[in-house]
């Protein structure tokens, strides 16, 4: 199967997302959610809620309680793709 030119993986893709969201090309898998909640005024509810919208699925807290830096909320994010795909 050929990969398309801009095609981005799942991850890069929740980076996009998040990157969309609040404005800044600068973040990226090693931004902090610390950081994230301190230098944007945004609600991680509504960050959380746009992912879900975006990729069809649906994060639940137990997935996201020890996600620390924005690249394993890109992984969750992924991950729940994958499986959402898999159960098609």
């Amino acid at each position: 199967m050929e990969v398309p030119e801009n095609y981005m993986s799942p991850k890069q893709d929740a980076l996009r997302v998040i990157r969309d969201q609040l404005g800044d090309k600068s973040i990226s898998f090693n931004t902090t959610m610390t950081e994230i909640s301190e230098e944007f005024d945004t609600d991680m509810l509504a960050l959380v809620e746009s992912l879900e919208s975006e990729f069809g699925v649906e994060l639940s807290e137990e997935l996201l309680v020890d996600v620390e830096t924005v690249g394993e909320l890109c992984q969750v994010v992924a991950r729940a793709a994958k499986e959402s795909e898999d159960d098609d």
